[in-house]
């Protein structure tokens, strides 16, 4: 940024500066008491030296009026609007005063006329270039025209001090002019050239300054909001500073961390090896991964990535930047676990088709032959064949509902009223001998609950889940089933809510809760239910649930569950409404 003034143009006080006008004018205020102040010094030492001089008087007014005119700018400042007009003024008056300090001091013998270079001086500071040469000339013509004036005699000058050159030598007085009149352009000149270069470094420190802080906030900011921990590490491996994320992985406070031995502080005592060798390091960059333990006993896994810290070519430590990835290590596990289960499903589903046949043979060769014999044959023989033919009926109705729950989803989609299918599904139980008798159902369905799904596999859903409330029900109880328009807040497509407030256009799911007052499920067994052929059941395959889990998925749907063990089990499913992301079906 060039903040150079051209000629002709007039630096304004007011301008942005590291310095303020009201300092400037206070310094000038300030100046102008100093100079003043020294003036009566000296004055009262000739006195005490010399006795009673004839300019005494007369510089003791100019004293008085100085140090008034003093008082006057200092009581005035606060109410200044135009700065410049108000240093014009200050700056005028002074070439009057020092003026009136030479005419009391002995004229061309006074040794005062310096004290105009004090004005040319502020004027580069506080005006414009062109306004130091005004103030040069001003300050020429002045002293000149003193000159002139006490040569023709027109007036004595007093003499506070004791005259040494003879005014009566035209040649002396006019090199007195002259020399005195160039010194004040030269200084000018300088002044004016120093007060360029002062204004532009000025002005780049200002910027730099502002480039600083920005730069200084932009980089607080980064390291206050991000999500990884960072450290910034000594040479001898003390860490010097760190941000909340680093606190929050790590589970401790930032007093703990600041002036703490890195490898302590992370309980990883390979960092002391690599700051002992890290001035020889090869490359800039480190890769650590370990398991950290929390102050409660939590076990995370975190993986930091350690550089050297160089500035102008010289190491001054290290920054460590670190972030838990013990969510990705589990979903790791949990994705080759998948890979596993669905490499076993792939051949359990290749060995239950080559049971299928055999058991087919099997079965309709027990019912032939106990059509043929079955005069022949006792009450306890038919019943042992009743006994091969039920369970083999059952065995191929758990090799068919494993192969519906490892083979690939069919889905036939089409708009569905979910009120009316929960409905029907609900009579369907409510007709069943073998719950009729020992259940209540209390329901709670909206109208209009009309979603983009398949009919056969939703109704499976609700049938699925609530055989299961029914059957931890052994002595009866009441199942609940609400149905209503809702948000799922595990949804990520939604669009963020306005003031917290939920409104229609954030009702795009169907919100289907089953809850009964069974006997629960134990904690240990919640986070295994979907998992195929697990079951608590003396009877069943273990395959409802892992089934309902499967359908909700593939309908892009979310299904929780909560349990309290002596009170009851609640399972909620969230489907679209509309025409849900379809996602592949796991092939498990």
């Amino acid at each position: 940024m060039n903040m150079a003034h051209s000629p002709d143009e007039t630096r304004d006080v007011t301008a942005p500066s590291l310095a303020t006008p009201q300092s400037y004018l206070r310094t000038l205020l300030a100046a102008r008491l100093a100079v003043v102040s020294f003036f009566m010094g000296l004055v009262v030492f000739f006195q005490s030296k010399y006795g009673d001089l004839a300019g005494e008087s007369a510089a003791s007014v100019t004293i008085v009026a100085a140090y008034l005119l003093s008082i006057i700018y200092a009581i005035s400042l606060r109410f200044v609007k135009n700065s410049r007009t108000f240093v014009f003024i200050q700056l005028y008056l002074d070439l009057l005063l020092i003026t009136s300090i030479i005419f009391c001091t002995g004229g061309v013998n006074s040794p005062f006329a310096l004290l105009y270079i004090l004005v040319i001086f502020a004027s580069s500071i506080l005006l414009s270039r062109m306004a130091v040469y005004i103030m040069a000339t001003f300050s020429s013509v002045s002293y000149c025209m003193l000159l002139l004036l006490e040569y023709y005699k027109v007036f004595e000058p007093y003499y506070t001090f004791p005259p040494v050159y003879d005014v009566s030598e035209f040649e002396f007085v006019f090199m007195r002019g002259v020399i005195n009149t160039a010194v004040f352009y030269l200084v000018a000149y300088l002044s004016g050239h120093m007060a360029k270069m002062l204004l532009s470094k000025d002005a780049q420190l200002i910027q730099q300054d502002k480039d600083f802080t920005l730069l200084k906030a932009f980089h607080e900011n980064v390291l206050e909001n991000m999500g990884s921990g960072f450290l910034a590490i000594d040479l001898s491996g003390k860490v010097l500073s760190s941000n909340p994320a680093a606190t929050q992985i790590l589970g401790i406070d930032s007093s703990d961390i600041i002036n703490a031995e890195t490898d302590t502080t992370l309980q990883l005592p390979r960092l002391a090896r690599f700051f002992k060798h890290l001035h020889s390091m090869d490359g800039h960059t480190r890769q650590f991964d370990w398991v950290y333990t929390k102050k409660d006993g939590t076990e995370i896994s975190l993986t930091m990535s350690v550089s050297k810290f160089i500035v102008g070519g010289k190491l001054h430590g290290a920054v460590a930047a670190f972030h838990d990835i013990s969510n990705l290590k589990k979903m790791e596990k949990q994705v080759s676990e998948a890979e596993r289960l669905a490499s076993l499903g792939r051949v359990a589903a290749g060995i239950a088709h080559e049971i299928r046949n055999p058991l087919a043979s099997l079965s309709g060769s027990i019912q032939m032959l106990r059509s043929d014999i079955s005069s022949k044959l006792e009450s306890s023989d038919k019943r042992l064949m009743d006994i091969i033919i039920r369970e083999a009926e059952r065995l191929n109705s758990i090799i068919t509902e494993f192969l519906n729950f490892a083979s690939k989803e069919t889905m036939f989609l089409a708009n569905v009223d979910l009120g009316n299918l929960i409905s029907e599904t609900l009579l369907l139980l409510k007709s069943n001998p073998e719950y009729r008798e020992k259940l209540e159902i209390e329901e709670n369905i909206e109208n209009d609950l009309v979603a983009y799904v398949d009919h056969e596999k939703t109704r499976q859903i609700i049938w699925n889940l609530l055989i299961n409330s029914a059957d931890s029900m052994e002595n009866g109880g009441t199942i609940y089933v609400e149905a209503v328009k809702a948000s799922n807040p595990n949804d990520r497509r939604q669009a963020p809510r306005k003031w917290g407030k939920k409104t229609d256009a954030h009702m795009d799911h169907v919100r289907i809760t089953i809850r009964d007052t069974g006997k629960g499920i134990e904690p240990e067994h919640i986070e295994r239910i979907f998992e195929p052929f697990f079951t608590t059941k003396r009877t069943g395959t273990g395959l409802g649930l892992p089934i309902v889990h499967k359908i909700v998925k593939s309908h892009s749907g979310e299904i929780n569950v909560t349990s309290t063990v002596g009170k009851g089990t609640a399972f909620t499913i969230w489907l679209p409404l509309g025409a849900p992301i379809l996602l592949p079906a796991e092939d498990d």
